[in-house]
């Protein structure tokens, strides 16, 4: 099958629908391919394929993007794709894939943009019009939801001319610079310019090729055009910077100083203007072209044109300008190159004159622009930019003018430092220069650490930089960056460096503790010890022995003294160990020396000082330290360190019988382990040796407390000593040990030449330790278990001493012994296998053989054990350095091989084995294992022992050199000079006591370095420097003398951004010597330019010296101060006679920078606390008067202009500037004419100074409304010209111009007498439209669609009960602007906004068309008629903060008109965005503080409407995150922000809206479950001193305890909430003493948080109503106040109850009294009946009797405190209670609520005053009442007062003595049975019936006419009152009557009356009955009994039942 069939079928399969089955096609068609299968030239392949490839992006997310493109282009280069894309049509595939284009994925979008290109390259050659020129159609969109056509890039014929171009338009994008390359800014926007400013930029390229107008073009630049015209412009036309190189470079003649300047005002500013191009306020899709003034005649141009020489007409539009830009980071290169190139000219020529050589202001000038490059470098190229391929042509010129740069400037720092260091005269001045570059240098370096090889020589300049003792002294901070990033950087030659620098700061640290040490060592404490131990490295620079002696002085005699841990006392000794094996003979030496006299003089001290003094021994009591000793010190080359050694030793070995037992026994632990290495010293003519041998001896032995194993193992290394009599005395000692008649051999043959002899017969051969020497590499691990289980197998284990031992009588049998032989013969042969030793072990081999060794050598079995022996000694020499610690246990194993040899001394292998094995295990300790030179094992012992020793085995030797020895790299630092000096310096400098040896001549203990090094370290210390300079400025003679000073110090200055900590010192130097060229005025022209020298270091000083400190001081008293003469230059307009008019223009320069020195004062003064406002408002005045002298047209006061208005914008502006009311007016007017003035320039001209005079005007219209000035006073400055202005300047250019004309055109609409001149000037015909018409704008900036959206808040805010009509038409204009559906897209934008702010910017050409310039260039060259248009900002940012709080306020306003159709906004989801938006919280905390006040308060608002609160109630989550921003989470109350609280409270505000509502009270109570902490919220706002805050917390707590009673279904509900809300439990933390406390001071305190808020709310309470008295209820906060406490108290015991113990109830009777005195002097209550609604005495009145209602709420004890005194005050305020009917419906229900079941109220009704009793006064109300035709809604409640006081006899009294029940008579007639007055005196009669006189009273009324027929109703009366008067009931026809007929035909309730009237009547009583039998009762009774019993399943019925029945049986009895 051929390629064309295998495709075809992979072709179809990309079609299919399977996902899989596609992708897999695709993979191996695209293998197939790779493989080399070519595609095929055949057309109805390609057309299937072309259009599954372009198919198979329409699914959702499709998948192998970058592999499909790839393919589809590769198809498209074939002939056969080029003919079918043709005949498709290749505008159909362009749209195809421009529909795709969201879809691709950023790793396919380059193959896809390569796409795009090469179809219209196919475009391009079939079309018919214009074959050469190809028309490039792009678009800079990074949006895919973009519109517009702004956007595009149109090259082609006369921009648009064919038809078709626009066909690629469409939704196309070019690769965004952000694509993992690193370029963040590239090209600038492009700005486009009207004719007038185009012209004055090609006017000023020709002023700045004429000579003599260089430098006032330069001026007019820097301070002028930078000022007006965005940076950028620079950019776009580049022409102006490449002069300005030119003529810096000398190139073109000219000032290369001014040049430089330019070059450094334009960096400054682009990188300014970058931010603001970042900023999203700021970003604008449009691109206002400035608008030229016809009306205006251009100056500056005009006079431009006469600097120029001649008068230039516009040339002809270059089609290709934008291609002739220059991108950012090349302008920043090409700069820097320039500059280093100048600079290193100059050092490399050394024969020019000096005019030519670069004086110090041109190279501070370049030092600063070379810093400001680097930035503005950074920040348009990342990091990522030297990770990422250099593809484009561009890319690759930026990384390789980089590297240039970066390799010149590290040439420029090596010249600068070796010149520093050379040229003694010009050291200042390179030193300087040099420090300022280091950091430059740093910087390039760590931004390219990512580069594959940055270039060396800034690598070698950097690496000399960190070890200049300058640096790493005077700029620490400097130097750590320096070595971060050196430390990263990626070179092949700095890894020596590295290790080096690494030693060095090791070694730096050693001097910093050693010198720390010097200072200390006198007051010794703990921490001495690590300063020693890190300052030990210092003793290899040859210091004093003095400071060693100190150390060994501390460590020898003074650590005694101290209580040491053992980590302390391990510090110690390793100092010691360091010291005693020390590289540098002189300090071990005295080391020893100063250790031995220590033990010396210790061992021989008076007994006295005896136990004192052995504490110093506790150092040696180390077994490192004795290891030292016996291993180097004993056998050390030096010959005092030997000697030392063997005297401590021997004076050690001594010590048992001087020292105490616990010394002795801790030294002894010590001594033990180093013995083996000790006992190699014995000889017998050294007195260590024969002490050694001494101490071997039985008898010293037992005395030394040593053990008897430990004294054979000494012997035993004794026999292998050198020395030959040591070794005889031992194997005799050792011989003696071994007389025992139960071993062999027998006591004759104990012969010490026996030992010698054998001993000396053997050779050293290999010890038996190498795997490779095993004769089997088979192991057999079972066969080996099997063979010892037959060696025990008549042996049995002894318990006691675990060894094995024969059978005494053996239950089996024994073993043969030869058996028993050749078995362990066959073990030792196993042995030699390495693989068996652990199984050996584990089976307890080596126990058995040891065992079987010691029965071989007994008398008694040896015959049992024939050659055992050899046989055991054998397996023990294969097993030994494996088990030689186990071994070395053995007690008598030394003793056993002894016997072995005197056995068997014949056998010289027998011999040589257990030689082996005795010597092996006599060093066990210490023997290790090490590999030869043939890489075989071999053991390995300490060199002191072999080279004392003869050992029978081959042996390696290690610690031939101390482990503890560290070798210093000091000499290898001080080999070259670099670093010798870098020590040398340091050295002195530490020792010398730091920056005290630059600034005092106070001499060094250390030799000072070489003048040079020293000179060179001075010239680098900042204060030194500087006060060196300021006192030649204070000697200086000459202008020229003086100039350099200032020049030196102005670049000194600019070195306190390196070392901020040194700019403390600062403000103590002399600056006052500048006095007195700022108090005299300049007498010529070298004066002026001395004092502009002056001003400019000045500012350079303010721009770097930190604020904090006295640093600022004396420039605030020369220029803002008492002192302040120089500001007098300002005002005058000739210094001097004769002043010419060059010297005129440099006056101006002089004023611009004392101007800006005051800019930068009145900045400081924002963070000083003891300026006057006096003093700002007279330095205010100043500026205004030199401002009214300006002429503003003046071209050469431009820049002079521009510097005061802004000065004159921040002096306003400071929280200093409190003007007077005629001082705000003249400011007003003086800014007004300012910016009248300033607004009549063409094109950009002027505007910065209208920007600066713009925001002056709205700060000043603050102060104007906050001081409530009459607008009358000042509206005459707003004319019809600055309001045009005005006006103006809301439509032009630059986004804050705009947006603070707007904020200004807001403020006057506060003012209706400025109307008629807004409406005037305003193109729309309201002000509304012209705002909704900005705002609505295409791509305008936030920051002005916020200021729109605040005009609009000022328009809409001026609302009043007649501007209805103004509403209407507000609404309509909105709904014309469709604002309210702008609003939603902003918010929605706003909460769905995740993406960080970008820090790219999009370049306004295509990179590849950039890189095409010199084709385009040719083509238009041939054609003539190709226009490129570069592309306008086109992305729209995303909304802010401020433009969605603007906008928020914005319908809070509109949202208040009672026309605005708020259902209708709330239906389309609004309110519910815009609660969204209130959560959050994706910016600073000022901007999510506003943005969620803003919002709270607009919804807050809204809330009012039903609709909407119901809609915000079920945003569940929205609710949730209100709550949550409302809940507080710090513990400690002191850490709650203020300001964090008062932004709370429109979210207060709102939650209290919502609370109505019980959804979101529901919730809220939930939440409130789960944490409590919004109430700790709540608390604090109550307890803040902001009163609004105070008052919203009042509100929300009200709304939360009246929304318990929106609890659903039952009281369950509510009592659950009211039960939580009692038991909380207060967190709050504030307790103090009250006076109201009613015991001690903590009688009072809160426990609960209910209680926490009743004391706040009875505080406020208590203090408003002390201020206002009577008149409280004006006050809003006290009506809060109390509409809080009543819903507090009315829910809540706990409440009620902290209120009467707080003496609530007292303070609310002493308010009623109050009250009563104040009404008692008003007069009668009828004169204030009228006005009685709005009286405030009356609403005072209301709220304490509703607080009293509230609080005796089921309170008996404030029902008991108030009934105390209530009756006399409200007797008296009764008639002012009659007065409103709400006064009159409170006082009834606390009448009510008082005589609720309390018998201390009704006594307190019944009291009189005055002849007059409360009950009195209602029962008089309620007659008065009854007898109106129509009774007031308040009479039940007044029932209900007389119904509660019945059970007190008095009150009954009243009652029946007014005759209540009589007079109820005259209502019953005219109003129904059911009405409420009647079942409340229904009540009141059953009340009244069920005590005798109330019953007599009641049948008295039935009785009456007026009550016939007696009503159903009161039938519970008439049954209490048959109790009381049986009598009356059987004498009345009608009472049985009424009985009878409610007995037949009454309900149940009726019944169950009657019935127990009768039961009353009938009970005991025989004539009852009689009567009631002949009245009919008796047959009623059983009737009903019948009717009802057909119902008797209703429980109801059943009690009636039995009722009646009883009663029929009582009726029954006779």
């Amino acid at each position: 099958m051929n390629f064309v069939e295998v495709s075809s079928a992979y072709i179809k399969k990309l079609n299919h629908p399977m996902r899989e089955i596609r992708e897999r096609s695709l993979q191996l068609l695209l293998n197939k391919l790779q493989l080399g299968w070519g595609l095929e030239d055949e057309l109805a392949g390609t057309r299937e394929l072309l259009e599954a490839l372009l198919a198979w992006f329409n699914v959702q997310k499709p998948t192998y993007q970058r592999e499909a493109l790839e393919l589809l282009l590769n198809t498209l280069k074939t002939k056969a794709g080029t003919y079918i894309a043709k005949e498709i049509g290749t505008e159909k595939i362009l749209l195809t894939l421009n529909k795709i284009r969201p879809k691709i994925s950023i790793d396919a979008t380059e193959v896809f943009d390569d796409l795009i290109e090469t179809l219209r390259f196919l475009h391009t050659i079939d079309s018919e019009v214009n074959l050469g020129v190809p028309p490039l159609n792009l678009n800079s969109h990074r949006s895919s939801d973009s519109n517009g056509s702004s956007g595009y890039y149109n090259l082609g014929l006369n921009k648009g001319s064919s038809k078709e171009s626009s066909i690629y338009n469409e939704d196309i994008k070019i690769k965004s610079p952000h694509s993992g390359n690193g370029i963040n800014v590239l090209l600038f926007p492009w700005v486009n310019l009207c004719s007038s400013d185009l012209k004055t930029l090609i006017l000023i390229e020709d002023s700045l090729k004429v000579l003599k107008s260089t430098r006032r073009c330069c001026r007019f630049i820097r301070d002028v055009v930078l000022r007006d015209f965005p940076t950028e412009i620079f950019l776009n036309r580049p022409t102006i910077i490449k002069i300005l190189l030119a003529i810096a470079d000398g190139q073109c003649r000219g000032h290369p100083v001014e040049a430089l300047n330019v070059i450094l005002s334009i960096t400054h500013t682009l990188q300014t203007r970058l931010l603001k191009l970042l900023s999203l306020d700021l970003i604008s899709q449009s691109n206002k072209q400035s608008v030229e003034q016809t009306g205006s005649i251009d100056n500056v141009n005009m006079e431009l044109e006469h600097i120029a020489g001649e008068s230039r007409v516009l040339p002809a539009d270059d089609a290709l300008i934008a291609l002739r830009q220059m991108p950012a980071p090349i302008y920043a290169l090409d700069a820097l190159h320039t500059v280093l190139a100048i600079m290193i000219r100059h050092t490399v020529l050394e024969t020019l004159e000096d005019n030519e050589v670069m004086d110090m202001n041109e190279l501070n000038v370049s030092l600063c622009l070379i810093e400001n490059l680097i930035e503005l470098l950074l920040n348009c190229v990342s990091e990522k930019f030297w990770s990422s391929e250099h593809t484009s042509q561009v890319h690759r010129d930026i990384a390789h003018k980089a590297c240039m740069v970066m390799r010149t400037l590290g040439e420029l720092l090596t010249k600068y430092r070796l010149l520093s260091f050379n040229k003694e005269h010009e050291r200042a001045y390179f030193r300087v220069a040099w420090l300022r570059l280091v950091p430059c240098g740093v910087t390039l370096l760590h931004w390219a650490r990512s580069s594959a090889l940055p270039p060396s020589p800034l690598i070698t300049a950097l690496q000399a930089a960190l070890i200049d003792p300058a640096v790493e002294l005077l700029y620490p901070t400097l130097g750590k960056r320096t070595a971060t990033v050196l430390m990263k950087a990626k070179s092949s030659v700095d890894q020596e460096y590295k290790t080096k620098y690494r030693e060095l700061n090791k070694l730096c640290v050693s001097m910093d503790n050693a010198v720390q040490f010097m200072k200390i060592k006198d007051s010794v404490s703990k921490d001495i010890l690590v300063c020693i131990k890190h300052a030990l490295p210092v003793l290899h620079l040859n210091v004093n022995q003095n400071f060693l002696n100190d150390i060994a002085k501390i460590l020898l005699k003074k650590l005694k003294d101290l209580d040491l841990s053992d980590c302390d006392w391990s510090t110690a000794r390793s100092i010691a160990l360091i010291l005693m094996s020390h590289s540098v003979d002189w300090v071990r030496v005295m080391f020893y020396e100063m250790l031995g006299d220590m033990v010396k003089s210790v061992l021989m001290s008076d007994e006295g000082e005896q136990a004192e003094n052995e504490k110093c021994l506790t150092l040696l009591c180390d077994v490192g330290i004795l290891t030292e000793i016996c291993c180097h010190g004993l056998s050390s080359k030096l010959r005092e360190v030997e000697s030392s050694s063997s005297e401590i030793m021997l004076y050690l070995l001594r010590g048992r019988m001087v020292l105490s037992e616990s010394c002795w026994w801790r030294l002894l632990a010590s001594l033990l382990p180093v013995l083996p290495l000790l006992h190699v010293f014995a000889e017998h003519d050294t007195q260590l040796g024969k002490a050694i041998c001494k101490s071997l001896e039985p008898d010293i032995i037992e005395c030394m407390g040593v053990s008897r194993s430990d004294m054979i193992a000494g012997l035993v290394r004794l026999v292998f000593v050198n020395c030959a009599t040591v070794k005889l005395d031992a194997v005799h000692s050792l011989c003696r040990l071994l007389d025992d008649t139960r071993y062999l051999p027998p006591r004759d043959s104990l012969r010490t030449d026996v030992i010698i002899n054998a001993l000396r017969r053997v050779d050293s051969q290999d010890f038996n330790i190498d795997q490779s020497s095993s004769p089997s590499k088979n192991t057999q691990t079972s066969g080996l278990a099997q063979i010892l289980d037959v060696l025990k197998q008549d042996l049995v284990l002894d318990e006691e001493s675990s060894e094995y031992v024969t059978q005494s009588r053996p239950s089996q049998p024994t073993l043969e012994p030869s058996l028993r032989r050749s078995t362990l013969q066959q073990v030792a042969v196993m042995m030699r296998q390495q693989e068996l030793h652990e199984t050996f072990i584990q089976y307890d081999g080596l126990n058995l053989i040891v065992s079987l060794l010691r029965l071989s050598l007994m008398v008694d079995d040896y015959l049992a054990f024939p050659e055992c022996a050899i046989s055991c000694v054998s397996v023990l020499n294969s097993v030994c350095f494996l088990s030689r610690h186990t071994l070395a246990k053995i007690y008598d194993l030394p003793l056993l091989l002894l016997r072995v040899i005197l056995v068997f001394p014949a056998n010289d292998n027998t011999v040589l084995m257990a030689a082996q094995v005795l010597s092996l295990t006599a060093w066990a300790g210490f023997a290790l294992q090490e590999l030869d030179a043939n890489r075989r094992r071999v053991p390995a012992l300490p060199y002191s022992v072999i080279h004392r020793t003869s050992l029978p085995f081959t042996v390696n030797s290690y610690w031939t050199t101390s482990p503890n020895t560290e070798h210093s790299t000091v000499e290898w630092l001080l080999s070259e000079e670099l670093w010798r000096n870098a020590i040398r310096i340091r050295w002195w400098w530490v020792c010398g006591g730091g920056p005290k040896l630059l600034r005092s001549s106070r001499p060094s203990p250390v030799p000072p370095p070489p003048p040079n090094e020293l000179d060179a370290l001075r010239t680098a210390h900042l204060q030194y420097s500087c006060s060196k300079y300021l006192l030649a400025l204070e000697n200086a003679t000459t202008h020229a003398q003086v100039n350099s000073a200032l020049q030196f110090l102005e670049s000194y200055t600019h070195l306190i951004q390196v070392s901020p900590t040194e700019a403390v010192d600062l403000g103590s130097l002399p600056w006052q010597h500048t006095k007195r060229f700022l108090v005299a005025p300049p007498a010529s022209s070298r004066d002026t330019a001395l004092l502009i020298s002056l001003l400019q270091f000045i500012v350079a000083y303010m721009d770097n010296v930190p604020k904090e400190g006295n640093a600022m001081s004396w420039i605030k008293l020369f220029f803002i101060g008492n002192d302040a003469t120089v500001l007098s230059l300002l005002s005058r307009d000739r210094l001097y006679p004769q002043q010419t008019a060059q010297e005129n223009i440099e006056l101006i320069q002089l004023r611009i920078c004392i101007v800006k020195v005051l800019v930068r004062c009145i900045l400081l003064l924002e963070h000083d606390a003891e300026y006057s406002c006096s003093k700002m408002e007279s330095l205010l005045k100043i500026l205004l008067t030199c401002l009214e002298r300006i002429d503003l047209k003046n071209f050469h006061v431009l820049g002079y202009l521009n510097e005061l208005i802004r000065c004159i914008r921040y002096a306003i502006y400071s929280r200093y500037c409190k003007l007077s009311e005629d001082s705000l007016i003249h400011s007003l007017k003086v800014m007004t004419y300012a910016l009248n003035g300033c607004a009549t320039g063409a094109g950009r001209k002027g505007q910065a100074c209208r920007l600066d005079a713009m925001l002056s005007l709205l700060a000043l219209l603050r102060q104007i409304r906050e001081n409530s000035v009459p607008v009358q006073r000042w509206s005459e400055v707003w004319d019809g010209n600055v309001v045009r202005a005005l006006v103006r300047c809301t439509t032009e250019d630059g986004a804050e111009l705009r947006a603070s004309a707007l904020h200004v055109t807001a403020a006057l609409t506060a003012y209706t007498q400025l109307m008629p001149q807004l409406l005037q000037c305003v193109p729309k015909e309201s002000l509304v439209q012209h705002s909704l018409d900005i705002f609505s704008q295409e791509g305008e900036a936030n920051v002005v669609r916020a200021a729109a959206a605040s005009l609009l808040t000022s328009l809409t805010a001026r609302t009043s009960p007649h501007t209805k009509v103004f509403e209407v038409e507000v609404l309509q204009a909105l709904d014309e602007a469709n604002f309210i559906e702008e609003c939603m897209h902003i918010f929605i934008d706003f909460c769905n906004e995740t993406t960080e702010c970008k820090n790219y910017i999009e370049p306004n050409v295509p990179l590849s068309v950039l890189e095409r310039r010199s084709e385009l260039e040719v083509l238009v060259h041939k054609s003539g008629d190709m226009n490129l248009s570069p592309s306008l900002p086109s992305n729209k940012p995303p909304p802010t903060a401020a433009l969605v709080a603007a906008l928020a306020d914005a319908l809070h306003n509109v949202t208040a008109y009672k026309s605005a159709p708020v259902q209708s906004w709330n239906e389309r989801g609004l309110y519910r965005v815009l609660f969204r938006c209130a959560a959050w919280t994706g910016g600073s905390v000022s901007e999510v503080c506003r943005v969620y006040a803003s919002t709270c308060r607009a919804l807050a608002a809204s809330a009012l409407v039903k609709c909407v609160r119901s809609s915000l109630a079920g945003t569940k989550d929205c609710l949730y995150n209100l709550i949550g921003s409302l809940t507080l989470t710090l513990v400690d109350e002191e850490e709650y922000s203020r300001d964090w609280l008062e932004s709370r409270a429109p979210g207060l505000r709102l939650l209290s809206a919502l609370l109505s509502e019980r959804a979101a009270s529901d919730v809220v109570w939930w939440e409130l479950k789960r944490n409590s902490t919004l109430l700790d919220l709540l608390l604090h706002a109550l307890a803040s001193e902001n009163q609004d805050l105070q008052k919203t917390a009042m509100h929300c707590i009200t709304e939360l305890t009246r929304s318990i009673s929106h609890k659903r279904n039952n009281d369950e509900a509510k009592e659950e909430a009211c039960d939580f809300l009692n038991s909380i439990k207060s967190s709050y933390s504030r307790r103090l003493t009250d006076k109201f406390s009613a015991g001690d001071k903590f009688d009072c305190q809160p426990e609960y948080m209910i209680e926490d808020i009743c004391k706040i709310l009875l505080d406020l309470y208590r203090r408003y109503m002390d201020t206002k008295k009577s008149l409280s209820s004006q006050d809003d906060k006290w009506t809060s106040v109390c509409a809080c406490l009543c819903s507090v108290v009315s829910v809540s015991a706990r409440a009620r109850t902290y209120c009467v113990h707080r003496h609530f109830a007292g303070t609310l009777l002493q308010s009623l009294q109050t009250l009563r005195d104040t009404l008692s002097l008003q007069g009668k209550p009828v004169d204030v009946i009228r006005n009685a609604d709005n009286e405030p005495i009356l609403a005072t009145l209301n709220w304490i009797l509703t607080l009293s209602t509230c609080l005796m709420l089921e309170c008996v004890p404030a029902k008991e405190r108030i009934a105390e005194d209530l009756a006399c005050s409200l007797i008296r305020l009764w008639p002012w209670c009659m007065i409103t009917e709400q006064l009159r419906d409170t006082v009834l229900r606390l009448l009510v609520t008082f005589t609720n079941d309390c018998p201390k109220a009704w006594a307190s009704m019944c009291s009189c005053v005055g002849s007059r009793s409360m009950l009195h006064e209602v029962c008089s109300l309620v007659d008065k009442e009854a007898a109106r035709p129509r009774p007031a809604a308040f009479l039940p409640l007044a029932l209900r007062v007389l119904r509660q006081c019945v059970a007190h006899h008095h009150c009954r009294t009243v009652i029946v003595k007014n005759e209540v029940l009589t007079c109820i008579c005259k209502l019953r007639a005219r109003a129904g049975h059911g009405s409420a007055a009647g079942e409340e005196w229904t009540k009141l009669c059953e009340a009244m019936a069920r005590h005798s006189d109330g019953a007599a009273a009641v049948l008295a009324t039935v009785a009456l006419p007026a009550m016939k027929p007696t009503p159903a109703r009161m039938l519970p009366a008439l049954a209490h009152a048959a109790h009381h008067h049986r009598l009356t009931f059987l004498q009345s026809p009608d009472l049985l009557e009424l009985l009878s007929g409610c007995l037949h035909t009454g309900d149940t309730a009726e019944v169950v009356s009657a019935a127990r009237a009768v039961w009353a009547l009938a009970a005991n009583n025989h004539r009852a009955k009689l009567v009631l039998r002949s009245a009919g009762i008796t047959s009623a009774v059983q009737s009903t009994m019948q009717r009802l019993q057909k119902h008797s399943h209703e429980e109801a019925t059943q009690r009636a039942l039995e009722l009646l029945t009883y009663t029929r049986t009582v009726l029954q009895t006779t």
